[in-house]
């Protein structure tokens, strides 16, 4: 992994895994999966794959067990090679990032014990190939996220108080400064740094100012890449810069994704419904919302977890403001209550609930 010939393939096997095309990433590889067929790159390679569904939808479960099993075989792979060369670098780096992706994994579920074991395993193999390769840039992207989310966590969580004691202090503005540093200038991760600082600002720091530029060039450079498309236009819809918003919206609906996949449904249940929001709240234009809405929970309804996904919740609740605006009771009594029906602590539940009882629906 440190041939200057294996780092200009990958470079471009990389744009291609995140434009979402898997078969062109690995025939940019072919010669060097021919060459060395046993690399553990190769099964990282299809558990990052496996990745995409579940980050594109976290709401949904369906993909988890995949990832996991192509995580292991990932592992298995580079634990092989480590077993005869307990120096073998590439296989320290492939067991450094799944055991890091593993610990993404486990934290996106809110299993934090899990998460922070697999941390601390990604972490040990992380620094000794820091010590024995400091010059290397992307190193920089480690440690930026390892000292941003070390300190998010503490931060931000209380269970994660708890087990503190497992890791050091971290530090959010100097791990921003280091993936800033790597979405500059490393060799395997740029485009995971620059998602990272977009996801960061968008997300965790709320400055979608800062996020803007750097999902901007996620947009451009990964046409199909439907979940860097959704940021992107969240990032806009977050700055209020709604006309944008509407021409990213009207592209990407308009983008040759096949309609039926996963993540197809998934994208066009999101941009309707921001879309939705748009012209309810700033092009007071309720018919329009209404259908946008309409399209929403017609994707919705193809996902899961049935029922009680985000994009669903706040389309139903605004699919009866918009009844009881026209005077139709029956159909704000009945988005309403689907609304209200899931037993979570949603905010969208709680004021379809309220709804119910304001206009004397129940």
């Amino acid at each position: 992994m440190m041939d200057e010939a294996f780092i200009r393939d990958v470079r471009a096997a990389i744009d291609e895994l995140y434009n979402r095309d898997l078969d062109a990433a690995l025939d940019k590889l072919s010669i060097w999966r021919s060459a060395w067929p046993e690399h553990p790159v190769w099964p990282m390679w299809k558990a990052l794959d496996a990745w995409w569904p579940i980050l594109i939808d976290l709401e949904n479960t369906t993909y988890d067990e995949a990832f996991l099993q192509k995580a292991e075989k990932a592992l298995e792979a580079s634990e092989n090679i480590l077993a005869m060369d307990p120096n073998h670098m590439d296989a320290l780096i492939v067991r450094s990032v799944m055991n890091g992706q593993i610990a993404r994994y486990y934290s996106n579920r809110h299993r934090w014990y899990r998460s922070f074991l697999h941390g601390r395993r990604a972490l040990r193999d992380f620094f000794r190939l820091e010590d024995e390769h400091p010059e290397m840039p992307d190193m920089q992207f480690g440690l930026g996220m390892y000292r941003y989310f070390t300190a998010f966590l503490v931060e931000e969580y209380t269970i994660a108080r708890t087990i503190r004691w497992m890791l050091p202090s971290g530090d959010r503005a100097e791990g921003l400064e280091r993936l800033a540093i790597a979405a500059d200038s490393s060799v395997f991760v740029e485009p995971e740094a620059t998602y990272f600082l977009g996801h960061i600002y968008l997300h965790f720091e709320s400055q979608p100012d800062k996020a803007l530029g750097h999902l901007r060039d996620l947009y451009h450079r990964y046409p199909s890449n439907s979940y860097y498309r959704r940021l992107y236009i969240r990032s806009l819809y977050q700055l209020s810069l709604y006309s944008d918003a509407l021409a990213a919206i009207e592209e990407s609906l308009d983008h040759p994704f096949h309609p039926d996949t996963h993540e197809s449904l998934t994208m066009r249940e999101d941009l309707f419904t921001i879309r939705g929001l748009i012209r309810y709240y700033h092009l007071a234009d309720f018919r329009l919302a209404e259908s946008d809405f309409l399209e929403a929970v017609s994707h919705a309804e193809k996902l899961t977890p049935f029922a009680e996904r985000t994009n669903l919740i706040v389309s139903l609740y605004y699919l009866g403001q918009i009844s009881i605006r026209n005077d139709r009771r029956d159909m704000a009594r009945f988005y309403f209550s689907r609304a209200a029906t899931p037993d979570i602590d949603h905010p969208h539940v709680k004021k379809a609930r309220e709804a119910l009882r304001t206009h004397r629906l129940n």
